[in-house]
């Protein structure tokens, strides 16, 4: 296990949300874009909700 907190987590979920519009803004909404990453990093921050 990393040793990232959740406001780590956080500001890489926010950083993935900016990359998303970005694509979104300059590709187009029928740009895939897999989530992957977003997904890990939302089990990496559940499983410190669920330490707490």
């Amino acid at each position: 296990m990393s040793d990232r907190t959740a406001t780590d987590l956080e500001r890489e979920l926010g950083m993935l949300v900016a990359v998303r519009a970005y694509l979104r803004d300059t590709v187009g909404m029928d740009v895939h874009i897999p989530t992957t990453a977003v997904d890990r990093v939302l089990d990496e921050l559940n499983s410190l909700d669920r330490k707490t």
